[in-house]
């Protein structure tokens, strides 16, 4: 392997050997430098007298050299030879969706991936520094742990760099290929692109949608909406994946015990006041009687200036008619049905129809958090999980009671 010296302004480097992928502008090598592994990237001979070029390329390393995160690559120096940077022993995401594809088929490696990759343009952000070229050839998973290293600043845009040399178009967003001026969600864009590639894209497909709304304007505001949707989302997940399997085995054991037990278990929840009072008002509202709260919405309705306590009560309204539209499409009919019950599918169909109602309910959350911007999404969000759980729980203790009536009156 042929040794090499670029300049006298760097010290001799003892292996150089150019990296299997190239870049469209520049050359990049893997040396080594005083025993240790480097990465260096240079322009490549038809650009170095191009004036543009240049400017991109001392750019890059001014403004990653002042950078520092787990998830992004170091700049270590600039010189005659080019940009010295460490070296990530590991393979580009293009590469690993080519040759190990199953990696992403496992929900916890991909929520690891997101989550990384998020992290770390949420600090080139809170840096001021936009990226403007997200794609799998610039995002790089280590051969230990698969961790995130984000590489290629070359197209950024910060404060001071406003000038920006390229993109990919597959992943740039509409304002980028119109030339306007980019900001956090042109990043945020590509991200969703990204995620399209995932073999398993479809457990992404609301983040999906949010983050590659063609008007900006729809999409999220920062990397942090996306955690913490995200996050809310999982949270979701985990609730209803634990309640819905509690039911049902609940329901499936107690079906199999002889019909003659008088002790068998039930679920220890109860509805109370407030809940029982809620259902009693959704079912009032779909029926079209006025309540109190609701002739005063009438009112509010009607004047020609809405405050935010106004939209907080329209909001709220509008909850209550999504919601119920959604509690009598799925789990209403299980009020008239017995637990334990003595056929065994009805527990199977109960554990379906309230996670669909569920399901609804996150619908719900994603379609009035758009339509009432000023409102937080995490106050919207868990008023919606709050009235999914009282309703769902109010069901099931009607099912309960109408077990209890049903086992007296078998015994007289």
């Amino acid at each position: 392997m042929d040794s090499s010296q670029f300049s006298d302004s760097q010290s001799r480097f003892d292996v150089i050997e150019q990296t299997e992928s190239q870049g469209a502008t520049c050359d990049t090598f893997r040396i080594k430098l005083y025993g240790k592994l480097h990465f260096l990237k240079r322009l490549k001979a038809e650009y170095t007298n191009d004036i543009l070029y240049q400017e991109a390329f001392r750019k890059e390393f001014e403004t990653g050299y002042r950078l520092e995160h787990p998830h992004l690559v170091r700049y270590i120096s600039l010189s005659d030879d080019g940009i010295l940077m460490e070296y990530v022993d590991g393979e580009t995401l293009t590469r690993r969706l080519a040759c190990h594809p199953d990696y992403f088929c496992n929900r916890k490696n991909a929520d690891k991936f997101l989550r990384q990759l998020l992290n770390v343009v949420g600090y080139l952000h809170s840096h001021q520094v936009l990226h403007l070229d997200l794609k799998p050839d610039n995002i790089l998973l280590t051969r230990i742990n698969n961790d995130v290293k984000l590489i290629d600043l070359g197209c950024c845009y910060t404060d001071t760099f406003t000038d920006t040399q390229g993109r990919t178009n597959r992943f740039a967003a509409p304002e980028q290929l119109a030339g306007e001026k980019p900001d956090v969600r042109t990043d945020i864009y590509a991200i969703g692109k990204i995620l399209e590639l995932l073999p398993n894209h479809h457990l992404y497909n609301k983040v999906i949608a949010h983050c590659t709304a063609p008007d900006k304007a729809d999409r999220y505001q920062s990397v942090e909406e996306i955690l913490n949707d995200i996050n809310h989302q999982k949270r979701n997940y985990r609730y209803v994946a634990a309640f819905v399997a509690a039911i049902v085995a609940l329901v499936i054991c107690i079906a199999l015990l002889p019909h003659q037990q008088e002790d068998a278990p039930v679920m220890q929840t109860l509805a109370n006041d407030s809940m029982a009072q809620m259902h009693k008002d959704t079912i009032t509202m779909s029926k079209g009687e006025e309540t109190d709260n609701s002739r005063d919405l009438v009112h509010q309705n009607r004047e020609s200036t809405k405050s935010p306590k106004d939209e907080q009560a329209q909001y709220k309204e509008e909850m209550t008619q999504l919601i119920d539209k959604a509690y009598r499409s799925t789990i209403l009919t299980f009020c008239d049905s017995v637990f334990p019950s003595p056929i065994p599918s009805t527990g199977r169909a109960w554990a379906d129809s309230s996670t669909e109602f569920h399901n609804q309910i996150v619908q719900i959350g994603d379609e009035l958090t758009k339509k009432y911007p000023n409102i937080s999404e995490s106050t919207i969000r868990e008023e919606a999980e709050s009235r999914f759980q009282s309703l769902v729980s109010y069901v099931f203790n009607k099912m309960r009671a109408n077990g209890e009536d049903h086992s007296k009156r078998s015994s007289e």
